[in-house]
């Protein structure tokens, strides 16, 4: 195991940052903390690196308590969201600074820095700007030399703050998958924290869904997105619709106005929430088999290759968003009668009863 958290708990005055934290984090893998603003991510992190200290708890890297050791004993590297390069120094230079200043005796000579930060160089894809300043850099360039320089020391583990936070959408996306290639390559023990959901599902082995102080789940980007363990989880990773329905003692599902009949459902009574995602909300001209729910189209979006339409349930006036391709939209655009409503079914589904136990619902 790399990183181990046992008992993590912080408060700053009466808030309390985080409770009861107990957290295992694989060697050699990208581990994702993600959650809302206030979610405890950034704090715990922090206490990962050692520029905060638990309350209580205790914080071990490979199996050495690390709790009360500073940080420069941890033997970290950490990225920050806003780059923190040195204005006054060149692109080598900054890459170097945490080899130039260990203590005489521990310093790499003059030549084997200048290898190490070319080598780096490489790897990050900057040869051609050794010699630049960072005000003459990209904000793309400028993440990739803090990368660098935070790897230059030979980390036991590296820590990202938000790295691509400040960068827009295109660079964030490229920086992700070669952040990605390069982790590959390298396999150096990583925690990385973000709140944006499709960053870490792209970029991690790991995911660790932080609430309120609280861990939530934690797994596979798969089974944290396929197997949420509660609605909070649900409705964090990524667009989905929320009805509040009933579930009767035969397992129909009494939704707006319609009954349908699903597998493996609760078969006790029960109010629930029906979670459904976009991309699973199926829309029709008719209704044949009669479990169609009827709604009126009130808008779309175009998303590429894909539409986003907006519609609202006929008997309860429930609004709600399909994801649809856009062959399907011109078909649905183009035969629909003026005024008529389409008919809306679901491809698969969760339902939470009040206790937040959760069950597949396949109609």
């Amino acid at each position: 195991m790399g990183i181990e958290l046992k008992g993590i708990n912080k408060k700053f005055g009466t808030f309390t940052a985080l409770e009861d934290i107990n957290l295992s984090i694989p060697a050699g893998e990208i581990s994702s903390l993600l959650g809302p603003s206030g979610s405890g991510k950034t704090t715990l992190l922090r206490i990962i690196a050692g520029l905060e200290s638990p309350d209580s708890g205790s914080v071990s890297f490979f199996g050495e308590d690390t709790t009360w050791k500073r940080i420069r004993e941890r033997n970290v590297g950490f990225v920050f969201q806003h780059y923190a390069l040195f204005k006054h120094m060149s692109v080598f230079q900054n890459i170097a600074f945490g080899l130039t200043v260990r203590p005489r005796s521990l310093r790499p000579s003059k030549e084997d820095i200048s290898k190490k930060v070319f080598s780096l160089l490489s790897m990050v894809q900057l040869e051609s700007l050794a010699n630049r300043f960072p005000s003459e850099l990209s904000g793309g360039q400028k993440q990739r030399v803090a990368l660098a320089r935070a790897l230059a020391v030979e980390p036991k583990v590296l820590l990202l703050d938000e790295p691509f936070g400040a960068l827009d959408a295109k660079v964030r996306q490229e920086l992700r998958r070669w952040l990605r290639f390069l982790h590959d390559e390298m396999h150096i023990t990583s925690v990385f924290v973000t709140h944006d959901q499709e960053e870490a599902l792209e970029v991690s082995d790991n995911i660790v869904i932080l609430n309120k102080g609280k861990i939530e789940q934690t797994g596979s980007p798969e089974d944290v997105y396929d197997n949420p363990a509660n609605p909070f989880v649900y409705g964090f990773l990524g667009n989905v619709n929320l009805f509040h329905a009933r579930l009767d003692h035969k397992g129909a599902l009494n939704l707006e106005a319609a009954a349908l009949s699903g597998e493996n459902a609760e078969t006790q009574p029960d109010e629930v929430s029906f979670f459904v995602r976009p991309n699973d909300v199926l829309i029709s001209l008719s209704n044949e088999d009669g479990k169609g729910i009827a709604a009126r189209i009130t808008g779309y979006r175009l998303l590429g290759s894909r539409v986003r339409v907006v519609l609202q349930t006929v008997a309860g006036g429930k609004e709600l968003e399909a994801d649809i391709d856009k062959k399907q939209w011109n078909t649905i655009k183009n035969d629909q009668r003026k005024g008529e409503p389409v008919y809306i079914g679901f491809s698969g589904a969760k339902i939470y009863s009040k206790d937040e136990s959760w069950s597949d619902y396949v109609i």
